[in-house]
């Protein structure tokens, strides 16, 4: 499957931290790896002043987390989305 780089849009000030974990191996996490590989570079060099965390784990579903300034965090799973999909939750996170 060919995954071309989709625009890249500067993420919201009040997004204060974005955390992808995933499983190093497991199947459920092959989109979030993907994303981290192909994707991960671009979005923080449009977004240098965002902590982006990735963090893996065995055995775990894939999951992006999202914290704001006020202390809300919110978490979307992402077991077995592809990196194009995983990509526009990033994006409607970052609104």
């Amino acid at each position: 499957m060919r995954v071309s780089l989709p625009r890249l849009v500067n993420l919201t000030s009040k997004l204060k931290e974005l955390r992808i974990v995933l499983d190093p191996t497991g199947d459920t996490s092959k989109g979030a790896r993907e994303f981290v590989q192909k994707f991960y570079p671009n979005l923080k060099k449009h977004n240098p002043n965002l902590p982006i965390l990735v963090r893996e784990c065995t055995g775990i579903q894939p999951r992006l987390y999202a914290r704001y300034e006020n202390g809300k965090e919110i978490s979307l799973g992402l077991t077995n989305q592809a990196a194009p999909d995983i990509q526009k939750n990033v994006e409607a996170v970052g609104k």
